[in-house]
């Protein structure tokens, strides 16, 4: 493996016990149980980079630049909701459509207000949910980042 995108390719052509063989191997402990495919596969081509001294890809790199920056202005940033006011979440769930309204400091589901999507989650689907999860939030949403 040589290039960046070489170090990706190879990785996302190994089948899952493979994946884990070498992940396992690359930071020296067993990936966690519940660990996704992608998480595996972005981790072990992150660290086989690191091993080869290319450290993170561009786009790695400027996302970072700008989590820093914007840490800098403001701490607190990375913790704050970047989902505007007045965004609607879509969500289908076993069959049915439901539909969520985010206000300034809650959010709106069939007429109640939560303090949580997490709470929306589990109201629908009737166990717990990481709401934004559930709802495909990406956590670029919430960093601000793009």
């Amino acid at each position: 493996m040589g290039s960046v995108k070489a170090f990706e390719a190879d990785v996302a052509k190994l089948g899952i016990n493979e994946l884990k063989r070498q992940w396992s191997e690359a930071w020296g402990m067993p990936p966690p149980p519940k660990i996704s495919r992608t998480m595996l596969e972005n981790s072990l081509a992150f660290k086989l980079r690191e091993q080869a001294g290319l450290g993170l890809t561009p786009e790695q790199q400027e996302k970072l630049n700008r989590l820093v920056a914007a840490y800098k202005r403001n701490p607190a940033a990375l913790r704050e909701l970047k989902v505007k006011p007045g965004t609607r979440l879509i969500r289908t769930w076993q069959g049915s459509q439901y539909d969520v309204l985010v206000r300034t400091d809650d959010y709106e589901f069939q007429g109640r207000k939560f303090k949580s999507l997490s709470e929306i989650a589990k109201t629908i689907t009737g166990t717990s949910w990481n709401g934004w999860r559930f709802f495909g939030i990406k956590d670029s949403l919430r960093t601000g980042a793009k």
